[in-house]
């Protein structure tokens, strides 16, 4: 019987499927400028409303992960942390910027990126004057942190469903910026909108931001707004015609956006 020589099977004796087939890297998914923001922060170093602020990275996973009760008690409690009653705390400022990129996550649904949204229009809002030292440097510090962060929300602002348009339209009034010309531009647009409310937000937003003050006519708007709005004018009657818009902006637009998330369930 004639022999075969088998080239190569000395090497092949032995040799393991990574020796013969090529070893490809895994690709690990790419992490979401959420998690860059959480993990860049040293949360336990932060104190909020009720102690060291080292909850906030579960809350806000909770709020970012699947929908459901646990999700809407997470976001209620972020609330109460980093804005509880209307005070800000040392934990505010980057937690802010977390919130932010929470808004600019598409790939979240509508109603939680505009209840974050919310959040952040809270955080940006203006206060009562006559508040303690501490309140006021921190707001001023959450007021600049605002203003950092409007340039990264055009697109949502621009192109976002249309709860979050409104949740950030007021987020800009009550910070005195734009989120860019494109922005300002799309604020003018809105003030013809057919929507009573929005095109009244969009008319102040567009006196706040331009730097005008607006009349104090044009923040009664009566006709227009709720009567809820109405009392807030004429209970904070003595406060600056810019900080009384600011208050009625973010007022309405809460009503609105309720209002348009709850006709989106029916």
């Amino acid at each position: 019987m004639d022999t075969v020589e088998v080239v190569g099977a000395d090497v092949a004796v032995g040799a393991g499927p990574e020796d013969v087939l090529p070893v490809l890297p895994r690709s690990e998914p790419p992490v979401s400028d959420v998690e860059l923001e959480l993990d860049a922060v040293d949360w336990a170093a932060y104190q909020g409303a009720f102690g060291a602020a080292d909850v906030v990275p579960a809350l806000v996973r909770a709020v970012v992960g699947p929908a459901g009760a646990e999700q809407d008690e997470a976001l209620d409690l972020l609330w109460q942390v980093v804005n509880h009653e209307g005070a800000l705390y040392g934990v505010s400022v980057p937690a802010l910027r977390v919130l932010a990129a929470v808004v600019r996550d598409d790939s979240q649904p509508e109603d939680v990126r505009s209840g974050v949204a919310l959040l952040l229009l809270t955080m940006g809002a203006a206060h009562l004057p006559g508040e303690p030292a501490d309140q006021v440097d921190l707001q001023l510090e959450v007021l600049l942190a605002a203003q950092e962060v409007l340039p990264a929300l055009d697109e949502s602002f621009l192109h976002g469903p249309r709860t979050l348009q409104v949740a950030l339209l007021a987020f800009q009034a009550v910070t005195g910026e734009a989120t860019s010309a494109a922005g300002r531009a799309a604020i003018a647009r809105l003030v013809a909108d057919d929507e009573p409310l929005l095109a009244a937000i969009a008319s102040l937003t567009f006196d706040l931001v331009s730097g005008a003050v607006p009349a104090r006519g044009a923040v009664h708007r009566p006709g227009v707004l709720d009567e809820d709005i109405r009392e807030l004018i004429e209970d904070y009657a003595d406060l600056t015609d810019v900080t009384l818009a600011g208050m009625v902006v973010s007022e309405t637009a809460f009503a609105l956006v309720d209002r348009m998330l709850t006709a989106l369930e029916e």
